[in-house]
């Protein structure tokens, strides 16, 4: 189905360009992909590091017929769908950090941008975008964050052809939104624990310490408070700060 891949020497933006081709009527399945993107951009407005010809900037166009309420989790498929593209390039094993960050090592290798057009009712569409450092090496990154970022060429010691790439991380797509055609979007919050590499670690987020319990169906994370009581974030970002000794790991109810 995702074989439309629509291939540019440069963009300022995968996403832009997706988003576009959405509003003039472009079937879903259409890729755009740029081998330099020089305005890309991550979660919450941060920019997205990227030498030319090194990484994968590639944006996804859907138009799922799933309730609104649903959409975000598209967003924690492409993540899973990016594991397996990864591990497929010789990454022994690729995890996942809450809401959408591929880390190798604990290293962050990926990250996915979601963003969709939405009515009470129905599902526009739904852009996915990806960002994969596929080539780059140590000196393409900036000295503060050498320690952690990485690639699959430094994580396997193998270079990759970004075109390849993209066409193996849309075949991942592909096998997950034709199980969302026929299932849903229930299985996808499991799916992505069973890569999860954050349970019952302890986090930080606007101050408050929690310890990390589950993945809700919704796809948020559930945490405990230091009280004792269950929340759920339903975005943003919580920084992991420590894994918890086994001691400190209590059983919590599960959320519904």
């Amino acid at each position: 189905m995702f074989g439309r891949l629509i291939i540019h020497k440069q963009l300022q933006s995968t996403q832009d360009l997706a988003r576009e081709l959405a509003l003039q009527g472009e079937p879903e399945g259409a890729a755009v992909m740029a081998l330099e993107q020089t305005g890309g951009r991550g979660r919450s407005g941060h920019s997205w590091i990227s030498p030319p010809g090194k990484n994968l900037a590639l944006s996804l166009l859907l138009r799922p017929a799933i309730d609104p309420a649903k959409a975000a989790l598209l967003g924690m498929m492409a993540s899973i769908a990016a594991v397996e593209t990864i591990e497929a390039c010789g990454v022994a094993a690729a995890e996942l950090r809450w809401p959408n960050d591929v880390l190798v090592n604990g290293r962050k290798i990926a990250g996915i941008l979601s963003e969709a057009a939405l009515t009470s009712r129905a599902v526009e569409y739904v852009i996915i975008g990806i960002g994969l450092n596929v080539n780059s090496e140590e000196t393409d990154f900036p000295p503060d964050l050498q320690d952690s970022i990485t690639s699959i060429f430094l994580s396997s010691g193998v270079r990759q052809d970004l075109e390849v790439t993209a066409r193996l991380f849309l075949r991942e797509m592909d096998i997950l939104y034709e199980r969302v055609r026929r299932e849903g979007c229930s299985f996808i919050p499991g799916l992505w624990d069973t890569r999860w590499a954050h349970r019952n670690s302890f986090v930080i987020r606007d101050g408050g310490r929690y310890k990390a319990e589950a993945i809700g169906p919704d796809g948020s994370l559930v945490v405990l408070t230091e009280n004792g009581q269950l929340r759920r974030f339903t975005s943003g970002q919580v920084d992991v700060i420590e894994q918890p000794q086994q001691s400190e790991i209590e059983t919590c109810p599960k959320p519904d």
